[in-house]
């Protein structure tokens, strides 16, 4: 199997076996990709796929093992090809990146100083903003890449999926929400909330939420600091709506978290315009951060 078919296998398995997103996310018809996996599994004569209804709904015990193969085969070939670049050329100059600053310690306190000592020649500039304004420097092409918080596609970027976790419901301990296991929508219609500011993706995507249940939300206080958010749930009976990570990051025993039901999907993405060639010191860093997130997320 080449490098290519194997990318084409674990884009599938990690698009939910959905065909059709992993095709737009590889560039190629659907058709192609389903006469793929039919060939390499008619070839090697072993299913890798469960099937329900002639739908992909999971992975055979082959398929479980060969996914855990195919990854350890992609992180080796990106480390083969990121030591012939640096063998091959110098990696320096300036890359301008962003990276929202809810994010940027729970998700980049190791890649970056590791980034910089590895490699003292890149001038990397870090811009904290929220998500919203990042997205809008970055189709400017004011920055290079940019790290967003998107709930789907964007016309005009090409993604990468870094992160795949969950928004969820901080409150006290002793806050009546805290005696369920998950929330509503509809059960926040009263409360109040302390949510980050209108300069972040996560504030829109939160107040669509609300719309799409008909709820006008009881807005308490908003800001770009999730720290301070935190300390709110833990003074008052306040209800803050995260992203599960950063309250990990914080360690924050003392709150109680609640999953929403159905689920709220915090998906983070690198990002850069499509169609646009990047210098290679660009180009290094990009491929530098997907291989980290790859590797080492979440440890």
């Amino acid at each position: 199997m080449e490098i290519r078919q194997i990318n084409y296998f674990l884009a599938v398995v990690e698009n939910g076996y959905n065909l059709s997103r992993a095709s737009r996310h590889l560039h190629v018809s659907q058709p192609a990709l389903s006469q793929m996996i039919r060939e390499f599994e008619e070839s090697e004569r072993v299913e890798l796929f469960r099937r329900k209804n002639g739908r992909l709904v999971g992975l055979t015990d082959a398929g479980s093992q060969f996914y855990e193969d195919a990854r350890q085969v992609m992180t080796m070939h990106s480390l083969m090809m990121r030591h012939i670049r640096e063998e091959t050329q110098l990696i320096r100059g300036k890359v301008r990146l962003g990276i929202p600053p809810v994010i940027l310690p729970a998700l980049f306190s190791t890649l970056i100083p590791k980034l910089m000592r590895e490699h003292p020649g890149i001038d990397l500039e870090i811009v904290e903003e929220g998500a919203y304004e990042l997205k809008k420097r970055l189709l400017a092409e004011e920055l290079d890449l940019a790290v967003l918080i998107e709930p789907e596609k964007v016309f005009g970027l090409e993604q990468h999926r870094l992160v795949a976790d969950e928004v969820v419901v901080a409150v006290r301990p002793t806050h009546p929400l805290a005696k369920g296991k998950t929330v509503t929508w509809k059960a926040l219609a009263e409360q109040p909330l302390v949510i980050l500011n209108d300069s972040f993706m996560l504030h829109h995507q939160i107040l669509n939420h609300f719309r799409k249940a008909e709820i006008d939300p009881r807005i308490f206080f908003t800001s770009g600091a999730w720290d301070l958010l935190i300390g709110m749930v833990q003074e008052l009976d306040v209800v803050s709506i995260l992203p599960e990570p950063i309250l990990t990051f914080h360690h924050a025993e003392d709150i109680c978290i609640l999953p929403f039901e159905p689920p709220m999907t915090w998906d983070v993405s690198l990002c850069h315009v499509e169609h646009i060639h990047h210098r290679p010191v660009v180009q290094y860093v990009e491929e530098y951060i997907l291989d980290f997130f790859h590797t080492f997320w979440p440890n």
